[in-house]
């Protein structure tokens, strides 16, 4: 049997990724499974009706009838199965099987930061599990102790007057973008995403049967985006627009003017910004920008935010979404039926961070800006690779001079000189070209080599 990278086809009926049809494409390793090459069909996606041999309970094996059923197995919709899986698990299990093989890789596709926790957090969670209502739901909203301190700690950073019944406390920001969608927009209803944009911002919209338009953004440098990007995209049926700053993947972010302009322009027509500030902690260069701190940001404004990054706490699961109570006192029936509430220890585990740590992630500013000239002053060296550092983010967009399918390119990185990179095309068809670099996670040792492994691929 050839293996892969042999060209061969896997022969399960399921969707390869982005059209491409060889064995590095298809979902089996996804699964875990190996790519079968004989089987014209794979069993757990065969929608032909089945027939099925039942014996009543109360028969005797010498009296047993046979009943023939024809039972077809449950057809998922378009919407789900016209998703394209992102790149980021594939690689990632494709790692762990090198590193079995004795491989060293290293991650340059991780876009986390590489400090541990507040020990704040860390201690509320000790403290927490002494406590009998830990074990218990909290309100679907979440802690009230928590939504009213982060109610004051947000104004004060967004400089508007907020109070804990315009918070709900997710699991996580892609929980609270969900969230979001699901309260703010019908299906067939089309959402503007400024591109690149990030993933699960498209996936999302897909899901819940809206109409996702990509918005390429015209500044291919440091990928800025402003009104003159959206307005041309925007037509009766536009719900919602999609911000991301700083933006991931290119680490880009919205000024104070560009800002207010997107939001009031979006306002007068009745569209929501639905603003995603997972990053808000890890802006390098100017000053941080929310949707929330323009006036009347209230008629149209979603913030969405986590505390995976800015804490370091991604397996713990907590976020928010911040809105106007109305649009609050809507959206937590959704979280009811959907979770109920987020984990409450990892509630009680945040509430001491931003009681206490607020501003942990910028303790680490400096070692950013480091790693940031690494990979800068690395990808410089690269005659093929193009990149202006973005003021936020702990990543890089590199443009790949030549490159028409990232996809590919990704997987090759991978294999050949064992780097994780995420494929542009990941981020949208104008990311196509591109690889994203985090410098955010890897050691200084690994992310050194790591760009020394990338000058050795492209030389």
């Amino acid at each position: 049997m050839k293996r892969a990278g042999d060209g061969m086809m896997c022969l399960r009926a399921h969707a390869p990724r982005r059209g491409r049809n060889d064995v590095n494409s298809c979902r089996c390793r996804a699964r875990g499974q190996e790519p079968d090459y004989t089987a014209t069909i794979c069993p757990a996606f065969d929608r032909t009706p089945q027939t099925r041999t039942t014996v009543p309970p109360s028969a005797s094996p010498a009296s047993a009838v046979e009943y023939h059923h024809s039972v077809p197995t449950p057809i998922v919709p378009t919407r789900v199965t016209g998703i394209t899986l992102p790149p980021f698990d594939p690689l990632n299990l494709r790692a762990a099987e090198l590193r079995q093989q004795g491989r060293h890789v290293i991650s340059l596709g991780q876009a986390l930061p590489f400090f541990p926790p507040p020990p704040t957090a860390l201690e509320a969670a000790r403290t927490a599990l002494d406590r009998p209502e830990v074990h218990r739901y909290s309100t679907d909203p979440g802690l009230l102790s928590l939504r009213q301190v982060l109610a004051e700690r947000l104004g004060s950073t967004v400089r508007a007057a907020l109070g804990p019944e315009d918070l709900i406390i997710t699991a996580g920001a892609n929980h609270a973008f969900t969230l979001a969608l699901m309260t703010l927009v019908n299906p067939g209803d089309e959402v503007i995403l400024p591109a690149p944009y990030f993933t699960n911002h498209q996936m999302a919209v897909a899901a819940l049967g809206a109409i996702p338009r990509e918005a390429p953004v015209a500044d291919r440098s440091q990928f800025t985006v402003r009104w003159s990007d959206i307005e041309p995209h925007v037509t009766r049926s536009t719900k919602a627009v999609v911000l991301c700053t700083p933006s991931n993947p290119t680490g880009a972010t919205i000024g104070a003017k560009e800002g207010t302009r997107i939001v009031s322009a979006l306002a007068e027509r009745g569209i929501v910004a639905i603003s995603d500030e997972t990053y808000m902690s890890f802006v390098h260069d100017g000053e941080s920008w929310s949707a929330a701190s323009v006036d009347g940001w209230r008629r149209n404004v979603v913030v969405v935010g986590t505390f995976s990054k800015c804490f370091a706490m991604m397996g713990w699961r907590v976020g928010f979404l911040l809105g106007d109570d109305a649009v609050c006192e809507q959206a937590v029936k959704l979280q009811d039926a959907m979770i109920i509430c987020a984990p409450v220890v990892s509630q009680m585990a945040v509430e001491g961070a931003v009681r206490s740590s607020w501003s942990y992630a910028s303790t680490f500013r400096d070692d950013f800006l480091t790693r940031r000239r690494i990979m800068h002053e690395a990808v410089g060296a690269i005659s093929r690779l193009q990149w202006t550092a973005t003021p936020g983010g702990l990543f890089a967009f590199v443009r790949v001079d030549g490159c028409s399918d990232s996809d590919a390119l990704a997987h090759q990185l991978l294999e050949q000189v064992g780097v994780i990179t995420i494929p542009g095309a990941a981020f949208g068809t104008s990311g196509e070209g591109h690889l994203r670099l985090s410098y955010g996670y890897a050691s200084l040792q690994e992310l050194a080599e790591a760009m020394e492994r990338l000058s050795r691929f492209f030389a």
